[in-house]
């Protein structure tokens, strides 16, 4: 019984809406500077959601806002998996820096994906490892 339990949960878990935080590893961010822009690319997709998912949006709201933030290796690993995520029309928003602290304006260095269906998303970022 309890395992039957646990293995729902699980597939609960997996199904549910999650926003997904792609960090550029190779920029060797700070951790203030990492959150920081990993703050920017969730109000990015929250306010897209809010125009072109409000479903998704909403259910990610009513179950507690679930995140999982990985890292990526380069510029284009984040451009390659945008595109992906464009085509099965995925929210995915690129933070660029403005570039008054640790970077030069305009650098890419996080993208945002979702929030929604978390098996969705899992087929574009499950191949990452988490921050």
């Amino acid at each position: 019984m309890l395992t039957k339990f646990f293995r729902l949960l699980s597939n609960l878990t997996r199904s549910q809406n999650k926003l997904a935080l792609l960090v550029r590893a190779d920029l060797k961010m700070s951790k203030g500077k990492t959150a920081a822009q990993c703050s920017h690319a969730s109000i990015l997709c929250y306010q897209r959601s809010q125009k072109i998912n409000a479903r998704a949006l909403e259910s990610w709201c009513t179950w507690g806002q679930p995140k999982i933030v990985l890292k990526v290796d380069s510029l284009e690993e984040i451009l390659r998996i945008r595109d992906e995520a464009n085509k099965v029309n995925l929210v995915a928003e690129i933070v660029k820096d403005a570039g008054r602290t640790q970077l030069e304006p305009g650098t890419a260095t996080v993208l945002g994906i979702g929030p929604d269906h978390g098996e969705k998303i899992d087929k574009l970022v499950q191949h990452l490892k988490l921050l």
